[in-house]
């Protein structure tokens, strides 16, 4: 099944919950000590399990297209183009969209002859079932959309109709370059999210500048915690205990907002990033997804190995361990993914926010009927009126203590 093959409504994106997977960290089918396209494929039913109804896989794209020849392969490190389509027909069948990180060349496409080949790339994956991009330009693939990008998907809008069959989305740090404003977007991967500190000052500032700036597009904001850039919110926040208590009430807060949801693959574990024996790098250390055991790389591969950076203690974060568990980060992304469902929040809605105590804060999406509270200061508060419907940690009778968000109607 193609992604022509779902039903043709203008923006499938805008109520869906993606997943970012980093294939060559997810799951091993072969037991070469590398994730791949089958092992994507073998996990679908978690997938599916927890909520997730689309898919941004990073690092699929052998070549980056606009250069002759160029653009239309899979690396073999991680899978044949014959495996992406199995798992392109799978996903498809499960209701699960798939879209790929596309790498431009920025300094080729400009050439009239190289943008036959930027054209032929992308009609190349569509035709395979692929559902989305998001672009960036070579080298900075991982990086905000700057003038370079925004050039490059000026030529790539027209090559996609907006009839809500292709999304096309980017990394964005502002919602406008020296080109002007994104208007070519339909998701923009908000990075100012994944930096916010645990204040509540600064949250609602942030969420109202992202608002305020996609708003002023066409595209909508993808709210994530954390990107390959950014270290997962557990860490960010503190790390051990606090860190995680203020990993799950943030993500209360993302879950309710207006907008899109994405998910880094591990987020949901409640996983901190790995100690780094190396620290010449910036990027943070991302040990491979544990699924299972009591023993590194916890499922991960069959393969033999070191299996740095896998820490032994997620052996009581693995998807095994916090699956069955009501109370597990597992459960609660479980939870606010069916919850924001049944309550439709809708991707375009209206926040409206209200009065909280110092270091606290309290916002409903117009039409949603479900009020979110956030305690991000050092004192025990009282909670919103109205039913509690779920909960980031254990409440004090009627009040919400620090570090944890509620959810109410």
């Amino acid at each position: 099944m193609s992604h022509e093959d779902f039903p043709a409504t203008r923006g499938w994106w805008e109520d869906r919950i993606f997943y970012r997977i980093d294939v060559r960290a997810f799951s091993d089918s072969d037991a070469d000590g590398i994730g791949d396209l089958e092992g994507v494929r073998d996990r679908l039913g978690y997938l599916e399990l927890i909520g997730i109804d689309a898919i941004w896989l990073t690092g699929v794209m052998a070549t980056p297209v606009g250069r002759p020849g160029h653009g239309r392969d899979v690396d073999p490190l991680v899978g044949t183009l014959d495996s992406l389509q199995a798992l392109l027909a799978e996903a498809h069948t499960a209701g699960i969209r798939v879209t790929l990180d596309l790498a431009v060349d920025g300094a080729e496409i400009t050439r009239p002859e190289n943008r036959d080949e930027l054209a032929e790339s992308l009609r190349f994956w569509s035709d395979r079932g692929v559902d989305g991009f998001r672009v960036a330009t070579v080298p900075g693939i991982t990086g905000p959309i700057d003038e370079s990008t925004h050039r490059a998907l000026r030529l790539i809008r027209p090559l996609i109709e907006r009839d809500g069959s292709v999304l096309l989305g980017g990394l964005v740090d502002s919602w406008h370059t020296d080109l002007g404003d994104l208007v070519e977007l339909d998701l923009g991967v908000d990075m100012r999210f994944s930096t916010a500190r645990f204040d509540a000052v600064e949250i609602q500032r942030i969420i109202r500048t992202v608002l305020e700036d996609a708003g002023d597009n066409a595209g909508l904001p993808v709210w994530t915690l954390s990107t390959w850039d950014y270290p997962r919110p557990t860490s960010r926040f503190g790390e051990g205990a606090n860190g995680l208590a203020r990993a799950r009430a943030m993500a209360l807060v993302q879950f309710a907002l207006p907008g899109v949801v994405g998910v880094d693959n591990g987020t949901e574990l409640g996983l901190p990033e790995s100690e780094k024996p190396d620290r010449t790098s910036n990027h943070p250390a991302r040990g491979p997804m544990p699924w299972e055991g009591t023993r590194p790389p916890f499922g991960f591969s069959a393969a033999p190995g070191s299996w740095w950076p896998t820490p032994p203690s997620w052996a009581a974060s693995t998807v095994e361990a916090q699956l069955e568990d009501p109370l597990s980060t597992l459960s609660l992304h479980r939870n606010a993914m069916e919850l924001r469902r049944r309550h439709e929040i809708a991707p375009r809605a209206t926040v409206r926010w209200y009065g909280a105590p110092r270091g606290c804060l309290a916002f409903r999406s117009d039409s949603a009927g479900l009020t979110c509270a956030l305690n991000t200061s050092t004192s025990t508060v009282p909670i919103p009126p109205g039913t509690v419907v779920l909960c980031s940690g254990p409440l004090d009778g009627e009040r919400l203590p620090p570090n944890t968000a509620v959810w109410l109607t």
